[in-house]
């Protein structure tokens, strides 16, 4: 079997933003000439979701991004609860990254709510058909990555580099039933 694979890497120095990647798969199906099949779009980050949303309409990504952020207060010992103007709610968290015998980040990592949000309101990979050339979307859908935990590049926290994976995967036949 035959797939196809495109990787996208971007900075991520927001804290918690949704980047807008339909066009991308979009094109990338094109690319691929792939006629029917399933398209997989993928986080290789533990704190960068994937969704299926309405990305286009500005202010109910506002609301969703203030209720993911006020249902899980953040660490307080984060540097983005520094922050001037930080608004949300804080909590006291165990987590560390440094905790982690897999860490091998120089950072002050407090992002346990990062990890907590991202599962709670995406998915690592989502799953959209492709027919006639095209990946199924509803009328309001589109992809998205959701970051939880981008750094701004401050004291010890280094921009974070993300990779996004569009998967495709050719199908012979579609029978319906």
């Amino acid at each position: 079997m035959k797939a196809y694979l495109k990787e996208i890497k971007f900075e991520s120095k927001d804290y918690a933003y949704f980047k807008n990647l339909t066009d991308e798969v979009k094109e990338t199906v094109k690319q691929s000439g792939v006629k029917q099949g399933i398209v997989v779009v993928n986080s290789k980050h533990t704190t960068l979701t994937i969704v299926v949303q309405e990305i286009s309409e500005p202010n109910l990504l506002k609301d969703m991004l203030n209720f993911a952020l006020t249902c899980v207060p953040t660490d307080r010992r984060a540097w983005q609860a520094k922050k001037e103007g930080f608004k949300h709610p804080t909590s006291d968290y165990l987590h560390r990254c440094q905790d982690n015998p897999f860490c091998n980040e120089i950072d002050e990592d407090y992002n346990a709510p990062s990890h907590i949000r991202s599962m709670l309101y995406g998915h690592p990979s989502v799953f959209i058909p492709i027919q006639e050339g095209k990946p199924v979307l509803g009328k309001y859908q589109e992809v998205a990555a959701l970051e939880f935990d981008g750094r701004d590049g401050t004291g010890k926290n280094p921009v974070r580099q993300r990779t996004v994976q569009i998967w495709i995967y050719p199908l012979e036949e579609v029978v319906t039933l």
